[in-house]
């Protein structure tokens, strides 16, 4: 397979580039343990980047390390290593990009059951820049999530972590964090080369996070907070804070203005996710916490991730809203949502739902990260052109083709992997039965990982081919279009029995009962 390189100078450019357009915006959502369902905490984001390009689900082993070994990314960040590192799940791009074998983990779980989520990536005004210029050698996005999940034991530790490196390194970009575990979640904001904040978020408050800071009023003495220690006296001293409310307001201060990309998502994914945003997205309120007026289960994260804005006059689905910023776009590479049941022991209370692509014409998958030690190969599989032997092309391959045409054929793939994705979430309290009962957690947590990627991957495989044929039949019988040919999936949406699957593939891919996960 040719390599697609690019050089760690070209792709630094490239991230330049990002800081000033939504292009490769992500949404993020936060629900604590109060106004979710069933007592869950749950971060979860869309990386909106570039939809072809492989990404891959792939478990980092703990390691230990020798004094003055380093983490050194494609940008010229280095950090020494602590003497022992965690072992964690990444979801990372495609090494054929040039910028490393792992870059851009994105989100996972780490052995002691801490979660992240990174990154959003946000803008800071030309004030900030002034006085504080990002870092070229600085943290980048690409590495945040490997440093944290490698690093931390707990949630607040992991925000205390990138604080450091910011302090000492600087940051390439301004970006958004989100860390949780089973006691807390943190939000933090980076706003330029040295200037964050971050803050514990309440349990009984949810969010959805565009591109955009949303901290407003902010004391940095208080409780549960983390902040720069010039945060507020840099942009006093410079002449360009902002004050609300007697305290500075940190949108205000560092913050490009407001964008119709970010104020539509917020008022989409509030839509979803039980919150009030009234008709007017331009209307609608734009603060980080809001009061959700019902509970929020996982599902409703899931529509929220994949909303089009179908049942408004904003739909994605009509010509003359193309400019108009969805959620579900097709730009998705990966969608995640990390939920933990704090009542539960961290290998089985721990779930990591994952769609690899568009999660519009693909469902989310649950598995039981903190006890992960491997994955299947086509879950690894990496290639920046189409394979049939990858999971992520899989998805993407099929959601391509749906895409064309939703009306005929792509909705009702669409309400298939809906139903297949409720099977999902019933077969977890099967699942919780087996991995509580479970004397080797981590076998049980492979084998069931192996159990729902070798079901959806037959499932997508067969769905795509059932899909070819009926659009050949409906192209070739043009002429007689009086018979009104509809697609019907024939496959079941009901997730199989843990039993052996394999695939018709060149390269067959087997898994029986009782093995792991290889």
């Amino acid at each position: 397979m040719k390599k697609r390189i690019i050089t760690a100078a070209a792709a630094l450019a490239a991230a330049a580039c990002m800081m000033d357009t939504t292009a490769f915006a992500c949404t993020a959502f936060y629900v604590g343990r109060d106004v979710s369902e069933d007592g869950s905490v749950i971060i979860a984001r869309t990386e909106d980047m570039l939809s072809a390009e492989s990404k891959r689900f792939i478990v980092h082993p703990a390691a230990d390390h020798k004094k003055g070994e380093k983490y050194t990314d494609a940008f010229g960040l280095s950090v020494e290593y602590p003497a022992h590192t965690y072992r964690y799940t990444a979801v990372p791009g495609s090494e054929y990009r040039g910028i490393g074998e792992t870059p851009f983990g994105e989100a996972g779980f780490n052995e002691c059951g801490v979660a992240a989520t990174s990154t959003v990536t946000a803008y800071p005004n030309k004030e900030a820049l002034a006085v504080d210029p990002l870092v070229k050698n600085g943290l980048y996005e690409l590495s945040v999530n490997d440093i944290i999940l490698s690093r931390a034991a707990t949630a607040r530790e992991g925000i205390e972590i990138i604080a450091d490196i910011v302090d000492k390194y600087g940051s390439g970009e301004g970006n958004i964090i989100m860390t949780a575990d089973a006691d807390e979640a943190w939000y933090m904001e980076i706003y330029s080369g040295h200037q964050y904040a971050a803050i514990r978020l309440p349990d009984d408050k949810a969010a959805v996070i565009p591109n955009a800071y949303m901290l407003r009023e902010f004391d940095p003495a208080a409780k549960d907070v983390i902040a720069s220690e010039e945060l507020e006296s840099l942009p006093k001293e410079h002449n360009f804070i902002k004050i609300r409310n007697g305290k500075i307001d940190l949108r205000a201060t560092y913050s490009v203005p407001d964008k119709d990309t970010d104020k539509i998502r917020i008022w989409g994914g509030r839509r979803i996710l039980y919150g009030n945003p009234g008709d007017d997205p331009d209307k609608a309120e734009h603060e980080l916490l809001y009061t959700p007026r019902e509970k929020i289960s996982v599902k409703d994260v899931m529509n929220a991730s994949r909303y089009r804005y179908e049942d408004t006059d904003y739909s994605g689905d009509i010509e003359k809203n193309k400019h108009i910023r969805i959620i579900g776009t097709s730009r998705q590479e990966e969608c995640n949502i990390l939920q933990i049941r704090p009542d539960m022991d961290k290998e089985v209370g721990c779930i990591e739902w994952l769609c690899l692509g568009n999660c519009e014409f693909a469902p989310f998958v649950p598995y039981y990260a903190v006890a992960l030690t491997d994955t299947p190969r086509m879950c690894r599989y990496d290639s920046m052109d189409y394979s049939e032997e990858s999971m992520y092309w899989a998805s993407r391959g099929l959601s391509t083709v749906c895409a064309g045409n939703r009306e005929l054929y792509g909705n009702k793939v669409k309400e298939f992997f809906s139903k297949y994705e409720d099977s999902l979430i019933e077969d977890v309290k099967e699942s919780d039965k087996l991995m509580t009962a479970a004397k080797q957690k981590t076998l049980m947590a492979n084998r069931l990982c192996a159990d729902n990627v070798y079901d959806l991957f037959n499932k997508q495989h067969a769905m795509y081919k059932e899909l070819q044929t009926f659009i050949a039949a409906y192209d070739g019988e043009d002429e007689y279009r009086d018979n009104k040919l509809t697609f019907e999936p024939t496959l079941t949406p009901k997730k199989a029995d843990f039993v052996s699957y394999t695939t018709d593939l060149p390269t067959v891919f087997t898994i029986d009962k009782g093995e792991d996960a290889r």
